[in-house]
Order: C-alpha cells, then sequence, then structure tokens
C-alpha cells in the first residue's frame, strides 16, 4: 500500500471515532485522537487533566496551541500512515499540520443535529477505555463493561445541553477547516451505518493505492 496520511472531520457523534478504530486496524495506522489522549489524561486525575475536564464539561475546546503539542508529541518523526481523528479543529492547526506532513485523504462525516444529539444521548464510556451506544453498539449487560465488567458512564459533555453548546463551538471553529480542504476533502453521509461508512472511505484509499 502506498503511504497515507488520514484526517477524519465531522461534527460529535458523526463516527469519526469508529471508523478511527477500523482503519487503524485494517490499514496499519498510527491513530492520533486528541479527544482520546485528553480523556486519558482526565482518567489519571492530573493537573492537566483537571484543567482539561472544567474545558470540557462546559462544551469547550481546549486551545489550539496544547492541541498541537500533543500532535507532535505523537507524531515524533513519522511521515506517513497517520490517522488524525478530530484534528484538525480549526484553521489554525489545519495550517500547522499541512507544515508538518503531506495530508492525502480527508474525509468529513455529515449527520444532521438531531442525530447527533440522539446518538451523543445514548452514548456511554468504562473506565477501560472500551465505548458503546445502546442504539449501535449496546453492551450485553445493561450499562455494564463487556471487557472489565465495571459500570458504564456518560460524559458530562454527551447531556443535551453540553452536546448543543459544543456544536456551536464547532460550528465556530471547524467549518472553516471544511473550506480550507476544499477540493481535496471527501463528505460522506455519517448517518449511514458503520459498513457503509467505512466502504466508501476504504474505496477512496484503494483508488489511491491501485
Amino acid at each position: 500500500m502506498k503511504k497515507v496520511n488520514i484526517v477524519l472531520l465531522g461534527p460529535p457523534g458523526s463516527g469519526k471515532g469508529s471508523q478511527a478504530e477500523i482503519l487503524e486496524k485494517k490499514f496499519n495506522l498510527k491513530k492520533i485522537s486528541v479527544g482520546d489522549i485528553l480523556r486519558l489524561e482526565i482518567k489519571k486525575k492530573t493537573k492537566l487533566g483537571y484543567t482539561i475536564k472544567n474545558i470540557i464539561d462546559k462544551g469547550k475546546l481546549i486551545d489550539s496551541s496544547l492541541a498541537i503539542k500533543i500532535v507532535k508529541s505523537h507524531i515524533e518523526n513519522r511521515k506517513n500512515n497517520l490517522l488524525f481523528d478530530g484534528f484538525p479543529r480549526d484553521l489554525y492547526e489545519a495550517k500547522t499540520l499541512d507544515k508538518l506532513i503531506s495530508i492525502t485523504h480527508v474525509f468529513f462525516l455529515t449527520i444532521p443535529k438531531k442525530l447527533i444529539i440522539k446518538r451523543l444521548s445514548n452514548r456511554y464510556e468504562c473506565y477501560c477505555g472500551m465505548v458503546y451506544n445502546l442504539l449501535t453498539k449496546k453492551p450485553k449487560h445493561d450499562l455494564t463493561c463487556d471487557i472489565c465488567k465495571k459500570r458504564l458512564y456518560r460524559r458530562a459533555d454527551d447531556s443535551p445541553e453540553a452536546i448543543k453548546k459544543r456544536l456551536v463551538v464547532y460550528k465556530k471553529e471547524t467549518l472553516p477547516v471544511i473550506k480550507y480542504y476544499k477540493g481535496r476533502i471527501a463528505k460522506i453521509d455519517g448517518a449511514k451505518n458503520i459498513n457503509y461508512v467505512f466502504n466508501i472511505i476504504k474505496n477512496h484509499i484503494n483508488k489511491r493505492n491501485s
């Protein structure tokens, strides 16, 4: 396979995380999810994690300089086969990323606002890192993790009120990124099922490699 660097964009609840998880395994990519990294800091209850939690609970985004610092540290010396989940979020981050590496694919998952709220309101997580959704990926036993058997929880920023705030911030910060990538971005209906979305992304990647 030719070298690829993929950016997955889309509003909260559009399915970026699910697609990133599949793509990482299928194409042997190094996934970089700023959100996952930040949530790990929160889980560890570090000083940074406490600061981040206060920001996220209010439905806001972390500062771009911190996000870029995290991305750089995880890229290390790699230049290829990278997968960015939900990054860049704003124009400054997008331009900075273009200076670091060459992006080969940008996928934008679109989804109606009502479905975003419905999906996120049904999302639950476990402290071991597993993520479930009562609509699409239910745990075998009610609100109990299949892996570690601990009780699942819902993130504070997945409440309907917090979701609406996140979408306002998203529209303001991230839509300029969509315009920035115009001409090299593929829009995909994120309301479709996981396999449908993955097959479209896979076809785009395979087309480049043919």
